[in-house]
């Protein structure tokens, strides 16, 4: 066991005595990584933040069901995993009648002010999002664990619950996918 799967379980055992400073410290290590994650299943900013906070919620009032077989951080992940699919299946049996009165309220209040950023780099985060967007779910989540938040191919693989060679595979056909797609943008 690594020394910070040690020192977040240690963490994870005072926050189930009621240690809250301990639980604020789970998720100073964690919100981060997570975040990255569920930004790579939800696309609003806003839906993104409101599942972190509902991500470390749950994990609060459910500390009792944490048995230690995996990181503390494979179980966030399981948990956010859970809770952004839920949002995106709920958000997409939303419906508003672009007719009715306030819709118009509705669309510009999820308009978002991004921070001033070049056009080019704007443009070319746009087009990694896109191309992210269109790899396969399992290819994408595996990509993201690896290459976005920086997780090692065992972490990956116990988060997704592979073995390591399934793993490093997805990774590559996704990696190898996600190259396809923006080979067109970078000029080869």
């Amino acid at each position: 066991m690594s020394t910070e799967a040690e020192d977040d379980a240690a963490l994870l055992a005072a926050a189930r005595r009621g240690d809250v400073e301990a639980f604020s410290e789970i998720v100073r290590r964690h919100e981060h990584r997570l975040r990255l994650v569920v930004r790579r299943i939800l696309d609003d900013t806003r839906d993104v933040e409101e599942a972190v906070q509902d991500v470390f919620v749950q994990a609060w009032r459910n500390l009792d069901r944490y048995r230690g077989e995996a990181a503390v951080f494979t179980w966030l992940y399981r948990i956010g995993v859970n809770e952004s699919l839920a949002r995106r299946r709920r958000k997409r049996l939303e419906t508003v009648d672009l007719d009715s009165p306030g819709a118009a309220a509705v669309h510009d209040a999820r308009v978002e002010v991004q921070p001033a950023l070049s056009v080019e780099s704007a443009d070319t985060r746009d087009r990694v999002r896109a191309a992210l967007a269109a790899l396969p779910f399992d290819y994408r989540e595996a990509v993201v664990l690896r290459d976005l938040a920086g997780l090692s191919n065992e972490e990956v693989a116990d988060a997704l619950g592979l073995s390591v060679s399934a793993t490093k595979s997805r990774i590559h056909r996704g990696r190898m996918q996600l190259r396809e797609l923006l080979e067109p943008d970078l000029g080869d």
